[in-house]
């Protein structure tokens, strides 16, 4: 006689997650074969897919040479003005401290 922790009723309370079937494909919940309106529509546009992302990334690519380039020229205008006002402000020290001499 078996005993009850191996009857076939008690692993299948004890563990239902383990019972699956042996069918070798997937149940589908929408089994019909009438295409939907979705993926008819997706269908539709997926020609368009490749172009658009080629554009897409594109205009990315452009956008940050454009503004990675504008940043560096600002940055270079920047330095310069410095620049300039340092050396304006050395000269007047330069002034200062020889007149006072």
């Amino acid at each position: 006689m078996l005993s009850r922790a191996a009857t076939p009723r008690f692993f299948a309370v004890a563990f239902p997650a383990t019972r699956r079937s042996f069918t070798t494909s997937r149940t589908r919940l929408n089994a019909s074969n009438e295409p939907s309106s979705f993926k008819e529509g997706l269908s539709r546009y997926k020609f368009f897919v490749g172009p658009f992302s080629k554009v897409f990334l594109g205009a990315i690519f452009t956008y940050q040479v454009i503004y990675w380039t504008w940043l560096k020229l600002e940055m270079d205008e920047s330095k310069v003005e410095k620049n300039q006002e340092v050396a304006e402000l050395e000269k007047k020290a330069r002034e200062l401290t020889s007149s006072k001499e």
